[in-house]
């Protein structure tokens, strides 16, 4: 499998489950891509339905009450407000028959899903709620507001990265910065990849039946690099994190150019998006021109008016492409996912997927394995995913083992560490403060923040952590809100180095790295 964000690494985890060989690999780090940027949500398809897409609603619905089965850890219930109008597509009375639809297809949503993340039935609210929830709402023709709840992920990256663990639980190889770079052929079928370590600089061949390719924005290259055509066409898709505080509630509205925009509490601060571009971008884009973000800032403003916010504000920008369709010179995302086999087009034992939406990606995963499946001789077993616990993610006294785990080695931290622990890890806590007692790095990597540096020298050992970024945005939360400070990348950094035998040039080198994905103030 070529391709490690959110796709990839659910097909890895059902292939894998299924009793299948797996080894994937990833030019970057796993969910480095766009599963590293996405507005922290896990959606019930309530905008597909007010498209008419009820099938698809319907399928959404399913997976976010999957979600909750598989991570009930990492999820919270969050409302959604946005304003009703008169005569409008978002008028009281479309809005009351879209939620009593929306409702009876969702009914069985909190089946079988722990009591906490019960989500309660949507309702309207009144102009006077409504304007007190939501400052800054348009006024010109409001009647009220109307609430609808979604999940939020809590810690998105370590969520993703769960994922990843189960996939190695399963049995699966995973390597991080092996670039798949050409295709082995054997007999004229597609048997594998030559790939590249772009680490160590070294090649060599990964023999596979049948090769998936899950790469993102990625797959235009590949495609080619293959001989098979299908990639689509991308558009840029941004999030920002500003520093403003934010109510427990997240905003909907229309922006000025007719996409809806959200902005969400997450982390302390206002996340703010999901803004597109209208046209396509260059698959190959890194980050967004200075344009593009000012135009996203704008955009922001005006829908969000008490914001008013400027570059000064932006913590963290969230940058990634997606599959889109193009008409005329319109950009639109792409409305599902695309699974293909191409063997008709003369590289049989090649499977293409295309997937769009983070909370669908175990049921595409799925879809994909399945044709994975018919390519091998003999079938395999069915998808898994679906109803078992990802690792560290279930529901579980977790701060009581971890308590009875300091207990046991005569240790005691303080209050907010153990908060952040329990939080992060789950159930792996335990393990994390074994490590840490036993490496002699409990105490803080900066004063500020309850990380422990024991969780840096964890993630290099342990969470294929190769370079500083790794660490800090994904494999804990230390640098995912914000800049963490110097002092702090800087132990971070030593602490890497000291696992790691990096020289001296090469620690100052992964600092200037990471602080470079940060906005300069």
């Amino acid at each position: 499998m070529v391709g490690g964000g959110i796709h990839g690494l659910f097909a890895a985890y059902d292939a894998a489950a299924r009793g299948l060989s797996v080894a994937l690999v990833d030019r970057g780090d796993f969910g480095s891509g766009l599963s590293f940027n996405h507005q922290r949500t896990i959606h019930g398809g309530l905008r597909m339905l007010q498209n008419g897409r009820v099938l698809r609603s319907r399928k959404d619905m399913l997976e976010r009450r999957t979600w909750a089965r598989i991570a009930p850890h990492y999820l919270r219930p969050l409302p959604f407000l946005i304003g009703t109008y008169r005569w409008t597509r978002r008028s009281r009375w479309t809005i009351r028959a879209g939620f009593a639809l929306y409702d009876r297809l969702s009914r069985h949503r909190n089946t079988n899903v722990s009591a906490e993340l019960h989500l309660p039935k949507p309702r309207l609210e009144s102009s006077a709620a409504t304007r007190r929830l939501f400052p800054g709402i348009a006024e010109r023709g409001l009647t009220g507001g109307a609430i609808w709840y979604d999940y939020q992920t809590l810690h998105p990256d370590r969520l993703t990265w769960t994922v990843a663990l189960a996939a190695k639980q399963a049995g699966a190889t995973l390597r991080n910065y092996v670039e798949a770079v050409a295709p082995i052929r054997t007999k004229g079928r597609v048997s594998g990849a030559r790939v590249l370590d772009r680490v160590t600089g070294q090649t060599y061949d990964v023999d596979a039946r049948v090769t998936l390719l899950a790469a993102g924005s990625g797959m235009p290259r590949l495609m080619s690099a293959f001989g098979v055509s299908g990639a689509p066409a991308y558009l840029r898709a941004m999030n920002l994190l500003l520093d403003r505080p934010a109510r427990d509630i997240a905003t909907v509205a229309a922006g000025p150019r007719g996409g809806m925009l959200t902005a969400v509490p997450w982390s302390g601060y206002l996340l703010v998006g999901t803004h597109q571009s209208t046209g396509a971008v260059p698959a190959d884009e890194t980050d967004p021109p200075e344009a593009a973000l000012e135009a996203c800032l704008a955009d922001m403003n005006a829908t969000f008016p008490p914001l008013r916010a400027t570059r000064g504000d932006l913590r963290f920008l969230h940058h990634g492409l997606v599959p889109a369709v193009v008409r005329g010179a319109r950009a639109e995302l792409l409305p599902n996912a695309i699974i293909t086999a191409h063997g008709s087009a003369g590289a049989p034992g090649l499977i293409s997927v295309i997937g769009v939406k983070y909370t669908a990606a175990r049921a595409v995963a799925e879809r994909a394995v399945d044709a994975v499946a018919r390519e091998l001789p003999r079938g395999r077993g069915r998808c898994r995913t679906a109803s078992t616990a990802l690792p560290h993610a279930g529901v579980a006294d977790v701060e009581g083992r971890l308590v009875e785990t300091l207990r046991e080695m005569g240790l005691a931290l303080d209050r907010d560490v153990i908060d952040h622990l329990t939080g992060w890890y789950g159930t792996e806590a335990s393990d994390v403060v074994r490590h840490g007692a036993a490496a002699r790095l409990l105490e803080r990597v900066d004063g500020r923040r309850p990380i422990l540096a024991a969780e840096i020298d964890y993630a290099a050992l342990l969470g294929q952590a190769v370079y500083l970024a790794d660490a800090v945005l994904r494999r804990t939360p230390l640098g995912s809100a914000g800049h963490p400070g110097r002092e702090a990348l800087e132990r971070a950094a030593a602490i890497m180095a000291a696992r790691l035998a990096w020289p001296p040039e090469r620690v100052a080198d992964e600092i200037a790295a990471v602080e470079r994905l940060y906005p300069p103030k």
